[in-house]
């Protein structure tokens, strides 16, 4: 795949290579989340304002025009939408692969009660009208609201 410079890049998923100045901006640039090896999403491009990009999933950053040309990239490949639990049926096996956005401590209520990523379940029920959906994971059944459901990103097993 080609190096492109940010300022080029239209939108979908980047990983940053390089940034192109002196130390003094490679730290504040890296202060912003946008250090070697981060994964961020261009979000909007405009050659008079910049790029938006999303940083960190959460966190969104303006990079001007100037400071968006000396930070090389390479385009990542496009991604399917994670699947989420309320996706599956009764009988479906599947792993946790991550949480998505909400509410901070509601995510770290889910991951204290096991549903972290790597960890497999199975779907054992689902209400009539698709809420609640229960799951058996590590030897207990937990039954999760659709909202909750949502939030977890799966793979099917």
């Amino acid at each position: 795949m080609a190096h492109l410079k940010l300022f080029d890049v239209t939108g979908g998923a980047v990983r940053v290579l390089a940034l192109e100045g002196g130390s003094a901006e490679e730290k504040r640039l890296s202060d912003l989340g946008l250090h070697l090896g981060a994964r961020i999403e261009v979000v909007q491009h405009s050659p008079e304002t910049g790029v938006l990009v999303a940083v960190n999933e959460d966190g969104r950053l303006v990079v001007d025009p100037d400071t968006a040309r000396r930070i090389v990239v390479i385009s990542l490949e496009p991604t399917m939408p994670p699947m989420t639990i309320s996706a599956l049926v009764p009988g479906d096996k599947a792993r946790i692969v991550g949480l998505g956005r909400g509410n901070l401590d509601y995510r770290q209520k889910l991951m204290s009660m096991g549903l972290t990523p790597g960890v497999t379940f199975e779907i054992t029920r689902v209400a009539p009208l698709g809420d609640p959906v229960e799951i058996r994971v590590r030897g207990f059944a937990m039954s999760l609201r659709r909202a909750e459901a949502d939030m977890i990103a799966v793979e099917k097993l």
